[in-house]
């Protein structure tokens, strides 16, 4: 029986990742082991999952620890999931930016730097119990702001880890949804980092749909920034873009909101806690409205690959050593990755234009130095990072933003 701990896994989506694993038929018997801190939240989500996974037709058996010791002991593979300070935090990282004039995001921004301060100390003190209690085991990152969290585990830890999500899915999905064709049978090629980057080419049967794709870029569901810009560039980047290329449409609406999107979400969180305190064996529908599509195209598909030695291509965040030329060796990547029992090996993407590989160049160097700050407590590289973010204008805003969240 293979193991999986999820760290944070009183979360109110875990039950959501029970069900992704109880629908593969590929998979061997598991123990999943969710760890949290808060017992009594942890109690009721544990309940749910162990009701869903009653009746597996491959055994799948729950366990809960508030104990780290135990629950990393013997685990063969770790999902962090967890959020530092909650959704009050987040709902701050959304708040603090706009008295700034700048939007709030929980990954994008200063929101973003904020929430990557909060949580790397955190999560390398997790590190240190990984390496003492499960060494062997392969980490999958979901914790936001993921290549921060990412590169400063590789950096700082001798960690095995990689990190999941489904925005590079979602685009690709959406891309076959417009074609009328199935998502598997195309080659989705990204090139970037974690929310920032694009799908540069769409193969299907060996041939590239992206120029048909382009002409008819206002049939794509949710296309996140204007068709004019796509075109320009040759690509289709994540839903986070419209932070960059429209951040002054979508501080408007965000000014308009009397609620930021943590708190909304904290509001839902407590109807599901309630709804799976009165039901068993099945989702609630509240459930359905937080959505979590990154345990199905992702975090469970990623990990029965590895377990599998399936030898199958997902898009990940990895280290990118020498897979882009124009890029740090030491940076996290968002890449197609053949994933194989033995590990992930990142694949040659594409090229991109100039002015995207500046780009992206600025926003790894902005990460990492960000990292290096935090971890450091170093109020100069922490400077030198602000003036990097791509939302920040100058050197006062810099100074007066890092006034507000540089506390230790």
């Amino acid at each position: 029986m293979k193991k999986l701990t999820v760290l944070g896994g009183s979360s109110i989506a875990s039950p959501t990742l029970i069900q992704e694993m109880l629908s593969r038929k590929d998979r061997p018997p598991f123990e999943v082991c969710l760890v949290g801190r808060t017992k009594p939240k942890l109690e009721k989500v544990a309940a749910v999952c162990t009701a869903l996974a009653e009746n597996a037709q491959i055994p799948l058996k729950i366990t809960f620890e508030t104990d780290l010791q135990r629950g990393l002991s013997g685990t063969d593979y770790i999902l962090n999931q967890i959020r530092v300070g909650g959704y009050k935090a987040r709902a701050y990282d959304e708040r603090f930016p706009k008295q700034f004039g700048i939007l709030g995001e929980e990954t994008f921004g200063p929101g973003g730097m904020n929430n990557a301060k909060r949580t790397i100390p955190i999560v390398l003190e997790y590190c240190k119990a990984i390496e003492e209690y499960a060494p062997n085991a392969l980490v999958l990152n979901l914790t936001n702001p993921n290549s921060f969290i990412q590169y400063a585990v590789v950096r700082y830890s001798n960690v095995n880890i990689i990190g999941v999500c489904d925005s590079p899915v979602g685009i690709g999905e959406g891309i076959a949804e417009m074609l009328g064709i199935p998502y598997q049978d195309l080659w989705i090629q990204y090139v970037g980092m974690h929310h920032f980057g694009w799908v540069t080419k769409a193969l299907h049967k060996g041939v590239d749909m992206m120029p048909a794709i382009l002409e008819k870029l206002g049939q794509i569901p949710g296309l996140p920034v204007d068709a004019e810009i796509a075109r320009a560039v040759g690509g289709i980047p994540t839903s986070y873009f419209k932070y960059y290329y429209h951040s002054n449409r979508v501080f408007e609406t965000q000014s308009k909101q009397e609620k930021v999107r943590a708190e909304q979400l904290l509001d839902l969180e407590n109807q599901i806690l309630e709804d799976y305190a009165s039901q068993s064996g099945e989702l609630p529908a509240s459930l359905k409205q937080r959505g979590a599509h990154w345990y199905g195209a992702s975090v469970v598909p990623v990990m029965l690959a590895h377990v599998n030695n399936a030898n199958q291509v997902f898009i990940l965040n990895v280290v990118n050593g020498t897979t882009i030329p124009w890029m740090p060796a030491d940076a996290i990547i968002e890449t197609p990755a053949l994933v194989t029992g033995h590990g992930c090996v990142p694949l040659q993407p594409a090229e991109m234009p100039v002015d995207l590989q500046a780009m992206v160049r600025l926003n790894a160097t902005f990460e990492m130095l960000w990292v290096e700050a935090v971890v450091e407590q170093n109020y100069d590289k922490a400077l030198r990072a602000m003036m990097l973010n791509h939302l920040v204008h100058d050197l006062d805003q810099a100074k007066v933003i890092l006034e507000e969240i540089w506390i230790f």
